[in-house]
This record gives structure tokens, C-alpha cells and sequence, in this order.
């Protein structure tokens, strides 16, 4: 997971800090439990934009979990298992709806 803190200016405003600890919170931190943190400010000119997609891109290319294994897609699935009857191709398809996890990305 990634985790981007936006308008980090903020984390030193005081106004800001004495609303945050009115409802019992904190700024946004490291400790929030993700993988990859960063922030950024466009007040301050920190971390542009394209600086935090080239952060998600190196954070989704690599992979910290390596017994995470690619899953074929969803579509050579359907490709192949309408594909006229062939025993060869059929033993392929049930193999790969087994296989098949399911998994979801955000970015």
C-alpha cells in the first residue's frame, strides 16, 4: 500500500495541529502501517506531483512480497476457454481459472 500525505505544510500549522488534537488525532506519519510513504506540498513546491507517481511506479515495480506470483489475465482465460473443443486447449484453461486469485491495484 501506498500512502501519500498531501499538503504536508500543514503538519506545522498550528491552527491545524489544535483542530486535529479537538477530534483526537495526529498528522499523518510513517507509523500508519504502509509500505511506502511520502508527502507533499504544493505550497512549498515539495515533491511534485510527478514525483509521487515515479514513487508508486517504483513501489508497484518492486514488489516487496516475493511470493507474490503474476496472475495470468482474465481475458487469455476467456480467450481460451471459448476456443472451439480441443483437449490440449481445455486442460489450459481449467488450468488457469484454478490458478486464477483474485487481486486489486490502485493507483
Amino acid at each position: 500500500m501506498l500512502l501519500v500525505g498531501c499538503k504536508s505544510d500543514l503538519r506545522t500549522d498550528v491552527s491545524t495541529l489544535v483542530e486535529l488534537s479537538n477530534h483526537r488525532q495526529t498528522p499523518v506519519s510513517y507509523d500508519q502501517g504502509a509500505a511506502t510513504y511520502i508527502e507533499c506540498s504544493a505550497l512549498q513546491s515539495e515533491n511534485s506531483v510527478r514525483d509521487i507517481f515515479h514513487v508508486a511506479t517504483l513501489a508497484c515495480v518492486n514488489k516487496t512480497n516475493k511470493n507474490v506470483k503474476r496472475n495470468k489475465s482474465q481475458r487469455a482465460t476467456k480467450r481460451i476457454s471459448h476456443m472451439p473443443s480441443r483437449p490440449e486447449l481445455s486442460a489450459v484453461a481449467t488450468d488457469l481459472r484454478k490458478d486464477k486469485a483474485k487481486s486489486c491495484t490502485v493507483m
